[in-house]
C-alpha cells in the first residue's frame, strides 16, 4: 500500500444540514461515524427534515451548529443563542424563531427499533458511509475558480485528507474500489460523492457561489470526494496516515 496522506481533520454532523463539530477521533462502523447524522431538522406541519439545497427555507440551517457532548446528548446552537439540548424545552420556539416557521428536531426513522412509538423524521437519505475529501481536490477547484473560495466545509466531509505533494487533481476519484487504510481501519472505497446544491450555499465565512458546483459538474462530472465502507469497526484520529492499496 502506498502513503497518500494524513487526516487533518475529522467532522462529525449530529443534526444533518448544521455545521456540525470538528473533533479529534471518531468510531467507526460499516455505515460511517457512530453519532453522524443521528437527527434532523423538520418542517413541523410536513415531518419533511430539512433540505436546504432543494429549498430556499432551509438554507439557514448552515448557520445552526450542532454538537455531541461527553454524555452523548446532541446539543444545538443557533445565532445570538446559548448552547441547548435538543430536547430543551425552548429549543422549538427558537428553531421556529430563526426559520420563521415551525421547526422541530427529531431522531431519523431509520433509527427506529421495531417497538419504538417515537415520532421520527422520514428519512431524506440513505446513510452514507465515510465521506472522504482530499486537500488535491480543493486545491484543483481553486485553480480552476481563483475568484471563489472552495473552502472543505462547503462539502461536508468526515474525513479531511492532507494529501501528499505527488497527488493533484480530483486524486480521490482514480480511488474507487480500491483498499484504503484509515489508521488502523481498513476500509474500501466504494463510491465517488456526486455534489448537489448545498456545495453553493452561503455559510459562516463563505459567499454564496454558483460557479463551485458549475466547475465540479464540468470537470468532476458532478464528483467530488469519496465514500469509503470500514471493513471492520474501529477508531480513527487526526494525524492518522491514510494509504491506498496500489
Amino acid at each position: 500500500m502506498r502513503k497518500v496522506g494524513t487526516i487533518s481533520e475529522l467532522w462529525r454532523y449530529p443534526v444533518s444540514s448544521t455545521a456540525g463539530e470538528l473533533i479529534e477521533q471518531c468510531e467507526v462502523t460499516a455505515t460511517g461515524v457512530v453519532g453522524d447524522r443521528r437527527l434532523a431538522l423538520v418542517d413541523a406541519a410536513t415531518g419533511v427534515a430539512a433540505h436546504p439545497e432543494r429549498d430556499k427555507r432551509w438554507q439557514k440551517a448552515i448557520f445552526v451548529r450542532s454538537r455531541t457532548i461527553w454524555d452523548g446528548t446532541v446539543e444545538i446552537k443557533l445565532p445570538g443563542h446559548d448552547w441547548l439540548s435538543v430536547d430543551a424545552p425552548g429549543l422549538t420556539e427558537a428553531l421556529t424563531g430563526f426559520f420563521e416557521f415551525e421547526v422541530t428536531v427529531k431522531p431519523y426513522e431509520r433509527a427506529r427499533p421495531a417497538d419504538d412509538r417515537t415520532n421520527f423524521a422520514i428519512d431524506r437519505y440513505d446513510v452514507s458511509p465515510l465521506h472522504l475529501l482530499t486537500s488535491a481536490s480543493v486545491d484543483q477547484l481553486k485553480a480552476i475558480h481563483p475568484n471563489g473560495d472552495p473552502d472543505r466545509r462547503r462539502f461536508r466531509p468526515n474525513i479531511f485528507l492532507e494529501t501528499e505533494p505527488d497527488l493533484s487533481g480530483f486524486a480521490e476519484l482514480q480511488w474507487v474500489d480500491a483498499p484504503v487504510r484509515l489508521g488502523h481501519v481498513r476500509a474500501t472505497v466504494i463510491a465517488p460523492t456526486k455534489r448537489c446544491g448545498f456545495t453553493i450555499i452561503a455559510q459562516d465565512g463563505l459567499e454564496n457561489d454558483p460557479e463551485i458546483l458549475r466547475n465540479v459538474m464540468k470537470f468532476g462530472n458532478r464528483n467530488m470526494g469519496v465514500y469509503c465502507r470500514p471493513n471492520e469497526p474501529g477508531v480513527v484520529r487526526v494525524g492518522d496516515a491514510v494509504f491506498i492499496s496500489a
